[in-house]
């Protein structure tokens, strides 16, 4: 599996030189200057080279910064294991999704999603740790391999998901975006596998990096989301559309009455709910009615999710094309492997 650093101690078997301490005594208010800097720079490279295996000082805070976002979504969504407890209680991520994730498809496809999808996002942090594979190889071997099939699984799941239609209209746009993301993340983690077996560790290392740039749009749609949703309360005149059935089991899942007054066409002449009927609901970013405000997140969250897409496959392919002398490093390791496998 490819990693994001650009190298690392075993790099200069790449035909990389190290990093030399070329630094000469100084004297004066310069030199204490010049010492103290120093000082901080060796403690700093004994952290990502020496400790973490990183060889160029730039990539180890970018593995914090994007490695520690997936690291800490996922450790924060372990908690929805408990499916039945919290998961719920959280109201299935967005208000008013429980009514679909309560039983049959939905329920199966979330649960095999979640216990499949937050372990790989746990894991493949190790992934881009150069020192684990440096000195773990088999480990880090298995451990890619967990990934690459733990991604896929998520994958597969997440089609029994998508079907639901809460919100109405507007689950169209977000339904064609998580198909669309599940497919450039299954045909991303194909060609990791691909181009690995055939040796081919460049392009193994910027195809793994599509596929988790690609799977870390969840987290950025989410982000968005909640900014959007007070936004177009304030802007005003948005409505998804519920059945009274949805309205009805959100607000006995909140042990809360019926809010007659506001859907009045649900409400038949013996007082039962008219359960197949459809009504507007506006969004509103208030609790005071629950599915004003899941209507207020459902109705932004496919826009948000192209957009968090679009910002994804742009991203890596810049992060891609700032990172052009481990590409030609790995692309030389690659012609090495490959001649002794026979491949060229």
């Amino acid at each position: 599996m490819a990693t994001l650093e650009s190298g690392s101690k075993a790099s200069s078997s790449s035909g990389v030189d190290g990093l030399q301490n070329t630094s000469t005594p100084v004297t004066g208010e310069k030199g204490s200057t010049e010492g103290y800097v120093g000082g901080h720079t060796r403690r700093y490279r004994a952290v990502y080279n020496g400790f973490f295996g990183f060889y160029r000082s730039y990539n180890f805070p970018l593995w914090v910064i994007f490695g520690g976002g997936m690291l800490g979504f996922s450790l924060s969504r372990l908690q929805h294991f408990d499916y039945d407890g919290t998961f719920k209680n959280d109201f299935a991520l967005v208000v008013g999704q429980w009514y679909y994730f309560q039983s049959g498809r939905e329920r199966i496809g979330m649960i095999i999603h979640l216990g499949a999808i937050l372990p790989a996002g746990i894991l493949v942090v190790l992934q881009f740790v150069p020192k684990i594979r440096e000195k773990l190889l088999i480990f880090h071997r298995i451990n890619g391999y967990l990934v690459i099939l733990l991604g896929l699984l998520s994958s597969l799941a997440t089609l029994a998901v998508i079907p639901h239609k809460q919100g109405g209209g507007a689950r169209i746009s977000t339904q064609t975006a998580e198909a669309f993301l599940v497919i450039i993340t299954t045909v991303s983690v194909v060609l990791a596998w691909w181009n690995i077996r055939r040796k081919r560790v460049d392009q193994h290392r910027a195809w793994m990096l599509r596929t988790w740039f690609y799977m870390g749009t969840i987290i950025t749609s989410r982000i968005t989301e909640f900014i959007a949703s007070p936004i177009i309360t304030r802007i005003g005149g948005w409505y998804g559309v519920w059945t009274c059935d949805e309205i009805d089991f959100l607000y006995s899942q909140m042990g809360m009455p019926f809010p007659n007054s506001e859907y009045p066409t649900c409400v038949m002449p013996d007082g039962s709910i008219n359960r197949d009927l459809y009504v507007a609901v506006k969004a509103v970013h208030s609790l005071e009615h629950p599915e004003q405000f899941g209507t207020s997140h459902t109705q932004p969250f496919g826009a948000m999710l192209w957009l968090s897409i679009v910002i994804h496959i742009i991203g890596v392919e810049f992060y891609l094309s700032m990172t052009q002398k481990e590409t030609e490093r790995l692309r030389e390791v690659s012609h090495r492997k490959r001649v002794e496998a026979g491949l060229e």
